[in-house]
């Protein structure tokens, strides 16, 4: 844990809090290990096996722990790709360091690789980094959707699926965006949140959801799977030129992926592990955590993730989309799945 890393707040569950508090700021601690902000992408021109290094960003999030799990496929296994996994605070800070080519790729929400992509910049899916994980938890007393009507509700990006599953499932209860007052909050700021009593729900990532009931300061309201079965949420990301100068490099690492994701599916208690090794999380999180993530099935698909951009559309949140069949590129996990023994 970085100094200075926990927070304290004034509140009822406060002193039960600090600890988690602790390690849910992992995100926003300063001088995070391993990001190195001046790097640059992987300029290689050559694809080999014995010098490839592939530069990948991420948030120390449950979303990606499957980005974990391949540096560990990788380092037991006889490829020679290095992963370089380089830890960010924030989307904008990954996504700035993504456009710029400082990283070739990213464990991101696919929502902000899409506006990337509409906004020029060389993108591509290639691989899902998980599915479902997702949690509206709200504090106790509110046991449905109905009843957060005035109430304040966190986001962490109005460019987030979670800002479409919040819509969702108001519709689904006959109510409008409106009728909510939505707050856009970094995820480790939003138990303390709601323990404080300044917000009365918040969907999110895990492992956020999962820690307010750990912590006991609220409960699941929804999951993901409860409003859209399957929606894509995040994903890898590369940059175009790396695709192009490492086809080899790219399988090596999609298959590193899809077997890391079929580690954590199989070996929960290895998938603990991981967590504690890579991002720092305790056992007790991620026994609540881990089972509301898949890890199973990360082939993207067309259909779920033209989808999602529509949602974006319909919400006001895009207005040029990209044509789906230029933006993502499956037959690398396609490849790497029948691999599979």
């Amino acid at each position: 844990m970085a100094r200075g890393a926990s927070r304290r707040y004034v509140g009822t569950n406060g002193g039960r809090l600090v600890a988690a508090l602790a390690t849910l700021s992992l995100l926003t601690a300063a001088g995070l290990a391993g990001c190195d902000r001046e790097g640059h992408g992987n300029q290689a021109t050559a694809d080999s096996r014995s010098t490839a290094t592939v530069r990948i960003g991420y948030l120390p999030i449950t979303h990606a722990l499957s980005m974990a799990a391949a540096d560990q496929v990788l380092r037991a296994g006889s490829s020679g790709l290095r992963l370089e996994l380089v830890r960010f605070s924030s989307w904008p800070e990954l996504t700035d360091a993504l456009d710029a080519g400082k990283i070739d790729g990213a464990s991101t929400m696919i929502e902000l690789a899409l506006v990337a992509k509409q906004q020029g910049f060389p993108l591509k899916l290639v691989a899902l980094t998980h599915q479902e994980g997702n949690t509206l938890v709200a504090r106790k007393g509110i046991n449905s959707i109905v009843e957060l009507k005035g109430m304040t509700v966190a986001i962490p990006h109005r460019m987030s699926v979670h800002n479409i599953l919040l819509h969702l499932a108001l519709a689904r209860a006959g109510l409008r965006d409106e009728d909510v007052k939505k707050v856009e909050m970094a995820p480790p700021d939003m138990m303390a949140a709601l323990a404080r009593g300044e917000i009365d729900a918040y969907i999110v990532a895990e492992p956020f959801g999962a820690a307010a009931i750990v912590h006991g300061v609220g409960a699941p309201l929804l999951r993901d799977k409860d409003i859209w079965p399957e929606s894509p949420c995040c994903g890898l990301v590369l940059r175009e030129e790396f695709i192009r100068a490492n086809p080899t490099a790219v399988q090596e690492l999609v298959t590193s992926v899809v077997q890391g994701g079929r580690l954590l599916q199989r070996d929960r208690t290895q998938a603990e592990q991981i967590a504690q090794q890579y991002f720092g999380y305790k056992r007790d999180l991620m026994e609540q955590s881990l089972p509301w993530v898949e890890y199973g099935q990360l082939t993207p698909r067309a259909e779920e993730v033209g989808k999602l951009q529509q949602y974006l559309v319909d919400l006001g949140l895009v207005k040029n989309p990209v044509k789906i069949a230029d933006f993502m590129d499956a037959q690398y996990a396609k490849k790497a799945y029948s691999s599979l023994k």
